[in-house]
């Protein structure tokens, strides 16, 4: 049985609500790592977007650079592993690399993953020497950059996408790819996951209700294994994929149950029954 982790973006309510007891039912459910996100450089704009986010509480599953080490150690203490975590910066750059590799090696990180969130493939393209740079970087202190995808870099741009056109350009890049949003964006992720078998040594399994269009302020996230993935095919493909030993990360951004952990437990019992 591969182990079984958690993003922390979605739980930002949850903690708000009770910390303690998110950490308590996660642990029972067997989540056995945690990945959270980080903030560097940079505070939050004063928008009524980003203010109404605060007020949901979503902003509790982002930890500022200068508590991370906090939060790593928090986590450790309670019995998670923390291997990976999420750069969050307004805009990638080289410089911003002079703090990451520090942070990730005073706390025993391995894999730092970024995403876009982009769908022009052209001002992705304007990033390749600072990703060159930061996978370089990155290797030489034996770690790893990861590019994280969202529904956006599978859309079509100029004859290709986000994804493909990195893929195809940038072959020392590897990812983190959310098969969720793969398959929002009408792209098989068992075809991508079979054709770049060596990409992938992390994988989000964000679970989108059948039906449910995603991004309307509405919840649209339900149990792993019974939305839009195809659970089954999925964890016979991963099977055979040289993943890391923290592999498959559950991703919520919600619930439309109302209850994401509840909707973990449940989704790990699911994957458990096709990891023989």
């Amino acid at each position: 049985m591969m182990n079984i982790g958690v993003n922390t973006f979605g739980l930002g309510p949850y903690l708000k609500e009770n910390e303690e007891r998110v950490w308590t039912e996660l642990k029972q459910a067997g989540i056995t790592f945690i990945e959270p996100n980080i903030m560097f450089g940079f505070d939050l704009p004063h928008t009524p977007e980003v203010i109404a986010m605060q007020e949901s509480g979503i902003f509790r599953g982002f930890y500022d650079v200068s508590n991370g080490a906090e939060i790593i150690g928090k986590l450790r203490e309670k019995g998670f592993a923390v291997y990976s975590f999420h750069l969050q910066t307004l805009n990638l750059k080289k410089e911003v690399f002079s703090d990451v590799i520090p942070f990730m090696t005073q706390n025993d990180l391995q894999y730092c993953v970024y995403s876009f969130m982009e769908q022009s493939v052209q001002k992705v393209a304007g990033y390749a020497d600072t990703l060159r740079y930061g996978i370089r970087e990155l290797r030489r202190q034996g770690k790893v950059f990861l590019i994280h995808n969202h529904e956006m870099e599978w859309l079509p741009d100029n004859d290709t996408c986000v994804m493909r056109w990195l893929l195809e350009n940038i072959p020392e890049l590897c990812f983190e790819i959310d098969l969720g949003w793969t398959e929002y964006a009408g792209v098989n992720c068992l075809e991508i996951l079979r054709q770049y078998p060596d990409r992938f040594p992390m994988i989000h399994l964000k679970e989108i209700a059948r039906g449910v269009k995603a991004r309307t302020g509405k919840p649209f996230c339900t149990v792993p294994g019974e939305g839009i993935l195809p659970l089954p095919e999925i964890m016979k493909t991963v099977k055979d994929l040289p993943l890391s030993g923290h592999s498959l990360i559950i991703d919520q951004d919600n619930s439309i149950q109302g209850d994401i952990t509840g909707d973990i437990a449940k989704g790990i019992l699911n994957i458990k029954q096709y990891c023989v």
